[in-house]
């Protein structure tokens, strides 16, 4: 697919479902050029060009957490929740296509409005809390969630609910009630203390991934029974 193609459909995309992207656009529409050089998508434009098909499957994240996804839990029939799902549902679209009986609820205030429910596709506009109803829940799964890797595991654990988590830098550091300085300080951190309640709740042993084919520095982590 050359250039020009990838330009119109991304532009006639925004053009269609005016506002998703708040100020972005031009962005969006910028680094179009440059994805075939770009060995990490960015976040921002990740979804949109997805959406549209134009990342290849060996630069395709979504793609890269899913194939890691199945390896390790029976997707088809489970009950998942997605947090920090976007503002184009990317990953719980796909893991929705794969499933035969289960289901995914995302959460995430960003979610489109262009976005709706669907059989046993559920969309939930707000931020992903521990009090949020389980109901069946088999499955925790994040992709970079940031913030809500935190409020994830803490789920995870105090329901002793199976996990996949792809970790990021974790939100800003150095605040007055952020006691890590920065993202090496906050991913040891948080891998030390799930490795310790994965054992500590009977939830078998953490396993850690990786996505560095994808352009993405920052480790995967999951319980393995």
């Amino acid at each position: 697919m050359d250039y020009e193609e990838k330009f119109h459909r991304v532009y006639q995309y925004l053009k269609q479902y005016p506002g998703i992207f708040f100020d972005f656009d031009g962005a969006i529409l910028d680094y179009v050029e440059n994805l075939d050089q770009l060995l990490f998508v960015p976040d921002i434009c990740r979804e949109i060009y997805d959406e549209v098909g134009i990342i290849p499957d060996n630069k395709n994240i979504y793609l890269g957490f899913l194939n890691l996804l199945k390896s390790h839990f029976p997707i088809e029939k489970n009950h998942i929740i997605e947090v920090g799902g976007g503002i184009l549902p990317r990953l719980g679209k796909r893991i929705h296509l794969l499933q035969t009986t289960g289901s995914i609820t995302i959460y995430d205030p960003r979610l489109s409005i262009y976005e709706q429910d669907e059989e046993r596709f559920t969309l939930k506009r707000k931020m992903f809390s521990s009090s949020e109803p389980l109901n069946k829940t088999d499955l925790l799964v994040g992709l970079m969630p940031c913030e809500g890797a935190n409020v994830l595991l803490k789920t995870a654990f105090e329901h002793r609910i199976d996990f996949m988590l792809g970790l990021c830098e974790g939100g800003p550091h150095g605040e007055p009630f952020d006691y890590y300085q920065d993202e090496d300080e906050w991913l040891d951190a948080t891998i030390y203390d799930a490795k310790y309640q994965v054992k500590a709740n009977d939830m078998g042993t953490l396993k850690t991934l990786s996505l560095k084919q994808y352009g993405d520095k920052y480790p995967v982590i999951y319980n393995q029974r």
